[in-house]
Parts: C-alpha cells; sequence; structure tokens
C-alpha cells in the first residue's frame, strides 16, 4: 500500500501582521472615532476615585435574585456594582443614623 505525502498546510495560516482577509469577507465599517465621542454617564467623579491598592475582597454569596436585582439597578444607572453598594449604605447610614 502507498503511504499518501502529508498535506502542505503551512500557506493555511498568517504569520503576525502578514494576513489578509478572505475575498468575499464583508468589510466593517470604522467605528473608532463614534467610540471616542462617547460619553459615558459617571456618577462617580474622577476625584474620588481609589486607587486599586485599597481594594480588599468582599466574599460573601447572595441569592441569585439579588444578584440579578443589583446588576440590573447598576445597569440601568451606568454605573458599577460597588457604586450602587456605596449608595445603598450611605442611604441605610442615613436612616439609621441614630442605630450606629
Amino acid at each position: 500500500m502507498s503511504k499518501k505525502p502529508a498535506f502542505d498546510m503551512s500557506s493555511l495560516l498568517a504569520e503576525k501582521g502578514q494576513g489578509a482577509s478572505a475575498e468575499d469577507a464583508p468589510s466593517r465599517p470604522i467605528i473608532k472615532e463614534a467610540r471616542q465621542k462617547e460619553v459615558i454617564n459617571r456618577r462617580i467623579s474622577e476625584n474620588t476615585k481609589i486607587a486599586s491598592s485599597e481594594f480588599v475582597n468582599l466574599g460573601f454569596k447572595v441569592p441569585r435574585e439579588f444578584r440579578h436585582r443589583l446588576r440590573k439597578i447598576a445597569a440601568a444607572q451606568d454605573v458599577t456594582l460597588v457604586e450602587v453598594l456605596r449608595e445603598a449604605i450611605s442611604l441605610y447610614e442615613k436612616h439609621h443614623t441614630s442605630e450606629i
């Protein structure tokens, strides 16, 4: 029985920076300029940012529904989960000042 010669697949792989798109591939519009002009609605100001070295892990589990509600609030306000929790704690402290 004759052995088939190995198929040369080196022409199928592109080297970094040398790749070419397929002739029938659709071109994508450049959206770089639009993204640069996006305004991010952040309630936290630049001067209140905390260095990442000052953060600690707050490891606890919450019910799935609580997590869903927390993420929904953060997404609706376009803020991080930490910002939602900070605001919740601030409101709690204001409401329960006599107990703290």
